[in-house]
């Protein structure tokens, strides 16, 4: 069983309490009900970030399998995959709150964007700065790449700077053996300047200071990447190279206050000069003399695609490499349109036209690049679902995402194990609701499939509260079939009171409990029933009630059990409680039927109000009269067993033979009363019920085929009790014989029971195989023997005289 610190309960709470709290609707016990979208998207206390806390607790919670800690025990280790599937889970959830944060401001309708070239018909003077923010908003692709290119610059969960060796000072080594081998002459003075190695190749860097370069400028570049450039200008400083952090906030875009109406007078910060700038960055990044970490790292301040993608190891530096460089392109091509009073800071004709050309086509294009790039790294991660899951949701091709994912699930869960699978399924559902809680548009029937798969993962996991919670979230009826076939799965052990629970759970999810309790029904019984005989061949051997139930029995028995818990489907539990009866009896198994009957003593009270249940009522009490005659025949046993011994007294002897003939008289009575009021042979049920399998054809047919099997049994038993105490009550003998009368009688057909099926006619539908013994003859030889036995007594074989 999962356990109480895992996502699968965390996350369901954490929806359930916002939905509870925020919905629009007023308090909701749906998953997927409308929320505001700050409730949703805020960073501090939103939805997605409750979620993305509580990755983060579990993350911090566990260690890989192959991490070693002797502190942690089994239950706190989960496997390497498990354990990266967090964390890109995690990541994911970040993408996704970043970019519905951009659009679905932007889709009110009464956002209106700023205007760029308006602002600068106002304000000629606007800075760089100023007016880059404008064109950021004014563009909805441009904002939209903004706003990744800040998720892109924030640090994934558990990422740090690459560790570097604290150092103070410029060159210490080579500055400190120079010291050790320069002579007094003036003449051999060397110069340390940042170019000194490029101007004179027989000039190094000592070891320690050759070998620093290269960690050195990893840790630059992966400042840079990550927009941390207060800290990368701090590690040059504390490396004795300001000249470096001063060359690196040439990136800034020059500002200064008071150069437009409103706004405060304030310093000057910022690159003015960005295009010389520019020019010195490009000209590092190419010079094959540098190391190739340097060349990288001012290839990455300028977006120079050539230089920097070939350090771009990861997914999202491929991403962020090519989104910043269109950022840049799409940013100069912009304001060389716009023009205004800064445009002469622009870079020159050809570098320009270079950058339109390079600058064709959005994120589907840069997708396209990544693709074909052949990088073992990158084409593993394009395959990555939580990759493709940012990818589609980027592109704005949620609808495809979920059909693809959706369509894959059967095969995937056959091949990856449920650990691995579990998260993923997770996160698709959890996606769904949070969609939907923004009234994003979501397709119900690929959302379907993957929250049924999710609802198999948490009944494998036994969170059984959680399934009705999530079965209320499928779409067009699916809601009610999944939660039913949930119950349906349950533990056949399961107490009463533990499946009333579970049914009446879904009641405060906004499900239709008498709908899952119907469907719960038609699943256990549907296959059962269809096999119900239409065809009569040989007669089934009829099993006694005393006979115990077989495991399948019972939990056929005990399925009815769903449809008494709400009275909207008491009539539906007397219908299905008379199929299955049916069922039992026309295989000859009274030991089921009965047990079926007792399971339900109330249910004739229950239904006796609905009058269009009368012919399920007669039915019912049909089958309470037949078993009510072999409990008699089982009390009869029990009080013949009870005979006094021979020592007993007259009186004891007396008052046992009066209980016999007692049970006798009442055997003869109920029995005859059954046969000869045409036992079930009952009115068509109108109208029938399609819904539960009920067809009143079938229903007829199984009808008569019990009794075609159970009335002649009836007499037989009758008969024989009568034979067997006619010695202590010759009068049984003279019953023994209206009871062949009866058989007889036309008006009640008792015989046709007794007929081979081949010789009906037509009533039932004959197998090809039958083969029924003739109980019509097989009676008339009993009757024959008692006729002899009254010829004996009494002279007729017709009346059996007694004394008076």
């Amino acid at each position: 069983m999962v356990s109480q610190s895992t996502p699968y309960i965390s996350f369901a709470n954490i929806i359930a309490s916002y939905q509870e709290q925020y919905s629009n609707a007023g308090q909701s016990s749906q998953l997927d009900s409308s929320l505001n979208y700050e409730v949703v998207l805020d960073e501090e206390g939103g939805l997605i970030s409750a979620l993305m806390a509580c990755l983060e607790e579990t993350i911090r919670s566990k260690a890989p399998t192959n991490a070693i800690s002797v502190e942690m025990d089994s239950e706190d280790h989960i496997s390497e995959e498990e354990y990266k599937a967090l964390l890109s889970e995690h990541r994911a959830w970040q993408l996704i709150r970043a970019v519905f944060s951009n659009r679905i401001p932007r889709s009110d309708p009464n956002f209106v964007p700023p205007s760029s070239e308006r602002h600068l018909l106002e304000n000629p003077y606007t800075s760089p700065e100023d007016l880059v923010q404008i064109m950021v908003i004014e563009d909805s692709e441009l904002s939209l790449w903004a706003t990744l290119l800040d998720h892109l610059q924030t640090r994934p969960l558990l990422t740090s700077p690459p560790p570097l060796e604290a150092r103070h000072g410029y060159l210490p080594s080579t500055i400190r053996r120079a010291r050790t081998k320069l002579p007094s002459s003036a003449s051999s003075f060397i110069s340390f300047d940042p170019d000194f190695t490029l101007r004179n190749p027989q000039l190094s860097l000592a070891g320690e200071d050759a070998t620093y370069q290269h960690p050195f400028f990893e840790t630059l570049f992966n400042l840079v990447r990550y927009g941390e450039l207060e800290s990368a200008i701090k590690v040059c400083e504390q490396g004795g190279e300001p000249w470096r952090g001063a060359s690196l906030m040439g990136v800034r875009r020059w500002n200064m206050g008071g150069m437009v109406e409103g706004c405060e007078d304030g310093p000057m910060v910022g690159n003015q000069y960005k295009h010389l700038w520019k020019s010195s960055c490009l000209a590092i990044a190419n010079n094959r003399n540098l190391l190739s970490s340097e060349r990288q790292l001012y290839a990455a301040l300028v977006s120079d695609l050539p230089n920097l993608l070939p350090a771009c190891d990861t997914w999202e530096d491929q991403l962020w490499a090519h989104i910043q460089y269109r950022i840049e392109a799409r940013l100069e091509q912009r304001r060389r349109h716009l023009g205004g009073f800064w445009q002469e800071e622009l870079v020159g004709d050809r570098e320009r036209e270079e950058m339109v050309e390079e600058n064709q086509g959005g994120l589907d294009e840069v997708f396209e690049k990544m693709n074909e790039l052949g990088k073992p790294s990158i084409v593993q991660a394009m395959r990555d679902p939580y990759n493709i899951s940012q990818q589609m949701i980027l592109l704005e091709r949620t609808s495809d995402l979920f059909y693809d994912f959706s369509n894959q699930i059967l095969s995937l869960e056959q091949i990856i194990p449920p650990s691995v699978i579990a998260p993923l399924l997770r996160f698709f559902t959890h996606l769904t609701l949070i969609l939907r809680s923004l009234n994003v548009s979501v397709p119900d029937d690929a959302s379907n499939k993957i929250i049924e798969a999710y609802l198999r993962i948490l009944e494998m996991e036994g969170q059984d509260r959680l399934v009705a919670m999530y079965a209320a979230c499928l779409r067009e009826g699916s809601g009610e079939e999944s939660y039913a076939r949930f119950l349906w799965s349950m533990d056949p052990s399961a107490s009463k009171e533990a499946r009333s629970e579970a049914l009446l759970r879904a009641k405060k999810h906004n499900l239709d409990t008498s709908l899952i309790a119907r469907e719960t029904v038609r699943l256990s019984l549907e296959e059962v029933l269809a096999g119900t005989p239409k065809q009569l061949s040989a007669e089934p051997d009829i099993i006694p009630t005393t006979i115990g139930l077989t495991d399948r029995d019972v939990q056929l028995i005990r399925s009815v059990e769903w449809l008494t818990f709400l009275p909207e489907t008491i009539e539906d539990a007397l219908i299905r409680t008379n199929q299955l009866i049916r069922h039992f009896l026309c295989k000859g198994q009274c030991n089921a039927a009965q047990s079926l009957l007792l399971s339900l003593p109330s249910l004739v009270e229950s239904v006796s109000s609905i009058s269009s249940s009368t012919s399920h009522l007669l039915e019912l009490d049909s089958y309470h009269r037949l078993f009510n005659i072999f409990n008699l025949h089982d009390q009869l046993a029990d009080i013949v067993s009870q005979r006094p011994l021979p020592t007993a007294s007259k009186l004891t002897f007396h008052a046992w033979q009066k209980d016999v003939q007692n049970g006798v008289d009442t055997l003869w009575t109920t029995t005859l009363g059954l046969v000869e009021q045409h036992w079930l042979e009952l009115d068509a049920s109108k109208p029938s019920k399609p819904e539960l399998g009920e067809d009143e054809n079938d229903r007829q047919v199984h009808l008569k085929i019990i009794r075609h099997i159970f009335i002649p049994d009836l007499v037989f038993r009758l008969h024989a009790a009568l034979v067997h105490h006619a010695e202590m009550f010759p009068d049984m003998l003279q019953k023994a014989l209206e009871l062949a009368s009866v058989v007889a009688d036309e008006n009640y057909r008792v015989f046709e029971g007794f007929l081979p099926v081949s010789m009906l006619s037509g009533d039932l539908d004959r197998s090809p195989s039958t083969q029924s013994i003739n109980r019509l003859e097989a009676y008339l030889d009993k009757v024959r023997e008692v006729a002899l036995e009254a010829l004996k007594i009494s002279g007729s074989a017709f009346r059996v005289k007694t004394e008076v």
